[in-house]
C-alpha cells in the first residue's frame, strides 16, 4: 500500500474510531511531530543553519504589527 492509500485508509474509516483509540492516535501523532522538529533543528545546528540573537530580535520586531 502506497502513501497515498494509507492517507485515504485511514480518512476513510476515521470515523468508526473510539475516542480512546483516537486520543492514543493523536498523542502518537504529535510525539512524531515533535520528535521530527527536534531532528530538524539538530540537522541545522550540525549543519550550521543558525540566526542570530540580534537578527532574531529585529525579525520578531517585523512581526508585530503596528497600531
Amino acid at each position: 500500500m502506497n502513501v497515498v492509500e494509507k492517507r485515504d485508509f485511514i480518512h476513510r474509516y476515521l470515523h468508526q474510531l473510539e475516542e480512546p483509540v483516537l486520543n492514543e492516535i493523536y498523542a502518537k501523532m504529535i510525539s512524531l511531530f515533535n520528535e521530527t522538529l527536534i531532528e530538524e533543528s539538530e540537522e541545522d545546528i550540525v549543519n550550521g543553519n543558525l540566526i542570530g540573537h540580534e537578527s532574531l530580535k529585529q525579525e520578531i520586531s517585523n512581526w508585530k504589527t503596528t497600531k
